[in-house]
């Protein structure tokens, strides 16, 4: 999977601009502020229907202009596809081969884009959402049915929420909650299986890129007692125990959309007492292993997006992440400073 050429039209800093890229990708160089990043949200654009930095497509037209318009060829599966993609004020249409896409989520059936950004700390650092953002996005890349029972799931969320806040039947609530618990269980189903394959590749690439020094192993973190095989029963037990709880502060207060993902070096919580360059460090290897398993079910590469992130690694572990990926996916690597990769050999 690549890109062999791009057009972009009045699409953040830049009015009009083309390029032709190479199979092997590219240094895209400049200070900071010319539009680096810009240029690879363009691309990536393509693959997720949005912006990785905003979830406004008005912020993405250029300054004074109505409009953006971005049109990029595709080759995929050995295969050519045109894909076009605009947004004004008022609608956004995208298209693949002249023909309009129903929905945005059939564009996670095409493209493959993994984008390192430098907030990707984040994912250990932060708070449980971003870890549950980085899950369910590389599922989604990985299997498209999850996709519908996410969305699914958020508007049963959405409906049983509100139910709180109205004067419900105890058959209402029971109907709510068997919906709920069993498309709860589906998506924990999901993100455990995933897992059970994320993992050993987590362990490996983190060896690899920290020089075999240290372990990692990764948990599922339920937000309600889930000790069986049977969660939809858990689920809907644990329900019923906090239903006043529930009721009082007006939403589901257990379910996957709470649950979270403990990650541990060598028994350690990477969350608290990893550094900078191991947090770093675990954020790419997860970037690896997400790519990884895409590759392996699709039997295409996706493309690989870094945002300077290598940058705060030292030589040797850049290094040997570029040598990992060279020559078996189309890399594009955003940075202010080339001596950094001056010896990675992208055009």
């Amino acid at each position: 999977m690549l890109i062999s050429s791009l057009k972009i039209k009045n699409f953040r800093n830049y009015s009009e601009f083309k390029l032709n890229f190479d199979t092997e990708g590219a240094l895209i160089i400049g200070e900071n502020g010319l539009g680096k990043t810009n240029l690879l949200e363009s691309i990536a654009y393509f693959a997720f229907g949005k912006s990785f930095q905003t979830t406004k497509d008005l912020e993405l037209i250029n300054f004074s202009k109505a409009f953006f318009r971005l049109e990029a060829d595709f080759i995929i599966n050995n295969k050519s596809h045109f894909f076009e993609a605009a947004s004004d004020k008022a609608k956004k249409i995208i298209k693949i081969d002249s023909s309009n896409i129903a929905r945005i989520s059939e564009l996670y059936k095409y493209l493959k884009v993994i984008y390192f950004s430098p907030n990707d700390t984040e994912i250990i650092a932060g708070s449980p959402f971003f870890r549950r953002i980085f899950i369910d996005q590389a599922i989604s890349q990985y299997s498209f049915d999850y996709i519908e029972l996410l969305r699914n799931y958020k508007r049963i969320l959405k409906q049983r929420n509100a139910l709180f806040k109205t004067d419900y039947t105890s058959k209402e609530k029971r109907a709510w909650d068997e919906q709920f618990a069993k498309v709860g269980a589906n998506i924990i189903e999901f993100r455990q299986k995933y897992l059970i394959n994320f993992s050993p590749l987590l362990k490996n690439y983190y060896k690899e890129i920290s020089g075999d020094k240290e372990n990692l192993s990764i948990n599922y973190n339920y937000s309600f007692p889930n000790n069986s095989d049977d969660t939809f029963t858990n689920l809907m037990d644990h329900l019923l125990h906090i239903e006043e709880q529930e009721k009082n502060q007006e939403r589901s207060l257990a379910g996957p959309h709470l649950d979270d993902i403990d990650i541990f070096i060598d028994s350690h919580s990477a969350r608290n007492f990893s550094s900078q360059g191991q947090k770093r460090s675990i954020a790419i290897a997860m970037r690896l292993s997400q790519t990884e398993l895409i590759k392996e079910k699709d039997d295409d590469t996706p493309i690989l997006m870094f945002d300077d992130v290598l940058a705060e690694l030292d030589q040797m572990r850049a290094e040997r992440i570029i040598k990992m990926l060279k020559g078996k996916h189309q890399i594009f690597i955003a940075t202010p400073n080339l001596t950094n990769y001056r010896s990675f050999g992208l055009p």
